[in-house]
Order: structure tokens, then sequence, then C-alpha cells
């Protein structure tokens, strides 16, 4: 089988499966107690809080110089 042939095959089974997959994700979502969840994360967010040092930035700056370092490298 060919690279294209291979990438066909794989962009038909997408085809098919994706909105399968969609619509399992948004069943589970629907279905899925925010509250719950917030509250089940309520410690870990406490402690990261306490222990961890605040930020001044988001990060995304430090993951751009990262990146760009890469795409130098080859």
């Amino acid at each position: 089988m060919t690279e294209r042939e291979r990438q066909r095959e794989y962009l038909l089974r997408w085809k098919t499966l994706g909105p399968i997959l969609q619509e399992i994700r948004d069943r589970e979502i629907r279905q899925s107690d925010t509250a719950a969840a917030i509250e089940s994360m309520q410690k870990a967010f406490e402690i990261a809080q306490r222990d961890l040092p605040l930020r001044e930035t988001s990060g995304l700056v430090e993951w751009h110089r990262r990146t760009a370092r890469g795409w130098r490298r080859g």
C-alpha cells in the first residue's frame, strides 16, 4: 500500500468515526456533573495556590521562545 493510499484510508476512517466520537463526547459532556468535578478538584487547587509561586506571566512568552529555538535547530 502506498503512502497516498494509507492517507486516503485514514481520512475515510475519520470521516466515518469522527461524527460517532463527537456524539459520544457530546453525550458525556451533557451527562457530566460539573459541580461534582469542581468540588473534586478543590483540594488540589488549594494546595497549588499555597505551594506554587505566583507567576508574572502565563508562560506563553516562554513557550514561544522555546518553540522558536526548536525551529531554528531544525
